[in-house]
């Protein structure tokens, strides 16, 4: 689970001045929200496989976890991409 849980995400900051100006700035995640955003992760992708039987979808997605592949991962390198370009907000938090 340590190598699909994200270290930094996104939050929407709506601005009082602007009426429909949003920002989104990065933040650290605590670590028992690292370990949620995972499972979070994890459980989505696997519901969207078309295996029919749930222990196939969740072995072979922690597997994939666990080698460094899958889409789980994929999913957490964009989160990273999308941080690193929101970065110029981060003074925000």
């Amino acid at each position: 689970m340590t190598n699909i849980a994200p270290l930094l995400k996104t939050k929407q900051l709506r601005q009082k001045k602007k009426r429909f100006s949003l920002k989104e700035f990065p933040y650290v995640i605590k670590n028992g929200n690292r370990i949620a955003v995972a499972l979070n992760f994890f459980l989505n992708e696997t519901n969207k496989k078309k295996e029919i039987k749930i222990y196939k979808k969740l072995t072979n997605e922690l597997v994939s976890a666990a080698k460094n592949l899958g889409v789980s991962l994929s999913k957490k390198k964009s989160l990273y991409e999308h941080s690193f370009v929101k970065k110029k907000y981060f003074y925000y938090r």
